[in-house]
């Protein structure tokens, strides 16, 4: 009996032992479950695509001239890093031509987890309504904010060329204009106009109609 007394003491230690192992376990898992919930939540609140209100919201705060700077700067992607001049220039666009923006639907998503891509409408006095398209918002900072580069399209469609700000010149420079040739590639001669020959390479005689390099004869016509 005293045998069977301490074995059933053991038995029954190493019962409490092992729930107590279940025990701590079971905790380690709800513990894990509720971290990868909560991340879970997070993705899915970042990820979360905003209504055309919410986006015409940030458009209207951008453009308001009573909105405070701090207010104005987190309109706009990396506003921090951004040229004041854009935040004046939305805003005088917004007062001087009477441009007027809306988003409408639908709110797609962007190129990233982090963007959306809407329609907006704007329009200016006396001048049929534009439409841009696929104008992208970014998820920054917890919040919606209009990308740089759309930023600076608004702008340069609302204000006069020298009212475009410097950072959004610096954006269009290098794109040739509708209907001109792209430059040619460096030790190559540029394309000729349309309609005109191409001019010969050096030490080539020119095609037929092409006129003869200055200082030389023209070629005489095909028999």
């Amino acid at each position: 009996m005293k045998f069977r007394s301490i074995g059933a003491i053991v038995a029954a230690a190493g019962l409490s032992v092992s729930l107590v192992a279940c025990g701590d376990d079971n905790g380690e898992d709800e513990n894990t479950g509720q971290e990868a919930t909560q991340e879970t939540t997070t993705s899915e609140a970042a990820a979360e695509i905003p209504t055309a209100d919410e986006l015409n919201q940030i458009l209207a705060t951008a453009t308001n001239p009573e909105a405070s700077v701090e207010e104005r700067v987190n309109t706009v992607e990396g506003g921090e890093n951004v040229d004041p001049a854009l935040f004046d220039t939305l805003t005088a666009s917004q007062a001087e031509s009477g441009a007027e923006f809306q988003v409408v639907d639908p709110v797609l998503p962007g190129y990233t987890p982090e963007s959306v891509l809407a329609t907006v409408n704007f329009t200016l006095p006396d001048r049929e309504p534009n439409v841009a398209e696929n104008v992208e918002f970014v998820y920054e900072d917890d919040q919606w904010k209009l990308s740089q580069s759309w930023a600076c399209t608004l702008v340069t469609n609302t204000v006069e060329p020298d009212q475009v700000p410097a950072m959004c010149q610096d954006q269009g420079a290098g794109q040739p204009a509708e209907g001109e040739p792209a430059p040619a590639p460096e030790g190559e001669p540029a394309p000729a106009p349309e309609g005109e020959p191409a001019p010969a390479p050096e030490g080539a005689p020119a095609p037929e109609g092409a006129p003869a390099p200055e200082g030389e004869p023209a070629p005489a016509p095909a028999q």
